[in-house]
């Protein structure tokens, strides 16, 4: 497999954005999350960089990409322990979701609904993704296996039946995301490798239908997250049948 290029690129810019953060706060100077989501939309916009995301640009986009900001720190800087103020200042929301993402990989399902039921109040899609993508974001770094994501999407359903749609349609937006960043990584180099990803992943959630994602989709995150060359994503899918809508939520 070769090297990520994506996932240096998108570390180096973060951990610079983090020294630029820390510094104001010891110095300081007032350090707001509308700030700071300012000087992540800067700082991607120098690098061209694109957010994390599926095919659509919703306009919250940056404010989810924080995620990405809060696993890094966390994770990658130990940033959480020497700054706690400054992380619970900035991620308050985060931090919820992160525990809502602990007690479903730890604890029964029917405890699980309860308790994270208290902790994040509103169980509406929008917030069991935005939970979602914290340990997705922590898959595309490296500081969680990707199992640990399909252990989570099984665990949604079962806590949350009723969200049974929603887990089917984020793992369907995973396979689809973890294709491409294989395209761009050159791990994936052909229809053959490709199509066998596809269906390793979607064997892994469990769920038999609705969840392997159609080329069309995988090709839209390739070249405008990825940056992936169209010669390139050519020669590796297929672009037969139509992108069903609602393919997946980033």
């Amino acid at each position: 497999m070769r090297e990520n290029v994506d996932v240096k690129r998108r570390l180096a810019v973060l951990v610079d954005l983090w020294n630029e953060i820390v510094g104001m706060w010891d110095s300081g100077a007032r350090v707001t999350r509308d700030r700071v989501i300012e000087m992540l939309k800067d700082a991607y916009r120098r690098e061209r960089l694109s957010p994390l995301r599926g095919a659509s640009m919703p306009e919250d986009i940056f404010e989810k990409e924080l995620i990405s900001l809060y696993v890094v720190g966390k994770h990658g800087m130990g940033l959480d322990q020497q700054y706690p103020e400054l992380f619970d200042s900035l991620f308050p929301d985060i931090i919820r979701y992160d525990e809502a993402v602990r007690i479903l990989l730890t604890e029964e399902p029917e405890k699980a609904r309860d308790k994270i039921s208290l902790l994040l109040g509103s169980l509406d899609d929008n917030t069991l993704a935005r939970m979602l993508r914290v340990k997705m974001t922590e898959v595309y770094f490296g500081f969680s296996d990707h199992r640990a994501l399909i252990n989570l999407i099984k665990a949604v359903s079962k806590a949350l039946p009723e969200k049974e749609r929603l887990a089917v349609k984020y793992a369907r937006f995973y396979i689809a995301f973890r294709v491409a960043e294989a395209i761009a990584s050159g791990e994936v180099r052909d229809r053959i490798s490709k199509e066998a990803l596809k269906q390793a992943l979607a064997l892994e959630t469990g769920i038999e239908k609705g969840v392997i994602p159609d080329d069309r989709y995988i090709e839209k995150i390739a070249s405008e997250v990825f940056k992936v060359p169209r010669r390139i994503t050519g020669m590796v899918l297929s672009h037969g049948g139509r992108q069903r809508r609602g393919q997946g939520k980033g």
